[in-house]
């Protein structure tokens, strides 16, 4: 969580040095657009200190926050991580508006922008929402199935196995998935080059560790303990 925060937190800080007076009209959205008649009506100083100060604060108060509620809930730094820089992106578009106020049309486009970072901002919160939730295994006649995101739905017959184990293999990326705080859920590559798929919540331990026709599984949820989940599948499937 520390390091993703930090890359991003130098990024925006690199951001804010990016742009200047000089490079403005081609760098700068919406402006390099404009007619030198439409540039002359905007107030590009006032823009631009603006423009800095946001960004630097932004860089240094994403660590900031990220660093101090990582020490509460790892799951709340991680919705502040995804979710605080298009919140914060929202009020920079509302207060650039002055800037360009003179400038024709610029009410409805400042609307258009600011319309699609909200659903954006939405959106992603909906993705936490459900990422940070415990998937649940749920078992009938002929079927087992993972709720949530990136949950399925396996045939009795391609359960093959099912154990505890101690600890997840060694992750080195994402394929398909979410990751934050302490869950992960979807695809993902192991050291080895396999792709397993996880369902975890990374407090919970042991894991349940389903060896299926179409690869391997890993789960583990504060709902169910995988002890008692283990003995509910080897009865379920006879093992």
């Amino acid at each position: 969580m520390i390091v993703p925060t930090l890359i991003l937190s130098i990024v925006f800080g690199l951001i804010a040095f990016a742009v200047t007076k000089k490079n403005a009209k081609y760098l700068l959205s919406g402006y390099n657009t404009m007619s030198e008649a439409q540039r002359a009506l905007v107030d590009i100083d006032g823009y631009l200190r603006f423009f800095k100060q946001f960004h630097l604060m932004l860089a240094s108060s994403l660590l900031g926050l990220v660093l101090l509620t990582g020490l509460i809930s790892k799951n709340l730094a991680g919705v502040i991580m995804g979710i605080y820089p298009l919140m914060a992106y929202c009020y920079f578009i509302v207060k650039s508006r002055k800037y360009f106020s003179q400038v024709k049309n610029e009410k409805k486009g400042t609307f258009i922008v600011l319309a699609v970072m909200v659903a954006t901002t939405i959106f992603v919160g909906g993705l936490f929402y459900l990422g940070l939730k415990n998937s649940q295994i749920l078992l009938d006649k002929n079927s087992l199935e993972i709720t949530g995101m990136y949950g399925e739905k396996l045939d009795r017959t391609k359960i093959l196995d099912v154990k505890l184990v101690s600890s997840l293999p060694e992750i080195t990326m994402k394929s398909n998935g979410f990751s934050a705080g302490d869950f992960s859920k979807g695809y993902f590559k192991t050291k080895d080059r396999k792709t397993v798929q996880l369902f975890v919540d990374k407090k919970e331990s042991p894991l349940l560790l389903l060896h299926t026709t179409e690869g391997e599984i890993y789960f583990s949820s504060s709902e169910k303990s995988s002890e008692d989940l283990l003995r509910e599948i080897q009865k379920w499937r006879g093992f």
